[in-house]
Parts: structure tokens; C-alpha cells; sequence
């Protein structure tokens, strides 16, 4: 193999390489962001009907979810649970 061939040889296995690993990447992140969508949705249908969730989701490799959740008092269920 000559040289000339070598360094587009090598260069190619290198653009592949870096593709690969944007491909792996994105993958792993949309996973991510089903799982954390679905953790969403299970959050908000235990609250009830009366209940109010409030989220401050902010991303863009920030990671910060806040959720704060109110709801009314049912007459009859112990304050303490």
C-alpha cells in the first residue's frame, strides 16, 4: 500500500470512527430523554384531578428538573401521609 493511499485510508477510518461515536451519542441521549418523558407522565397522572404540578425543567445538558407538587387535602386522609 502506498502512502498516499494509507493517509485516505486512515482518514476515512477516522471520519467513520467520529460518526459512529455522534450516532452512539444521539442514541444514548434520545433514550435518555424517553425515559425521562415517560418518569414525566407517571409523575403527573398520581396527582389527582385537584392536584397541580408545576415543573422547571431546564436542559441543554444543565440537568435541572424541578417538580413541586400541591394538591387539596381529601377530607378524611391522615395530613401526615
Amino acid at each position: 500500500m502506498d502512502p498516499t493511499t494509507a493517509v485516505i485510508v486512515s482518514s476515512v477510518i477516522a471520519k467513520v470512527c467520529t460518526l459512529l461515536a455522534l450516532w452512539i451519542h444521539l442514541c444514548w441521549r434520545a433514550r435518555r430523554e424517553q425515559q425521562r418523558q415517560r418518569y414525566l407522565l407517571q409523575v403527573t397522572e398520581t396527582v389527582i384531578s385537584d392536584g397541580q404540578v408545576e415543573l422547571d425543567d431546564l436542559d441543554g445538558d444543565g440537568h435541572r428538573l424541578h417538580v413541586n407538587i400541591t394538591r387539596t387535602p381529601v377530607p378524611g386522609e391522615d395530613e401526615a401521609a
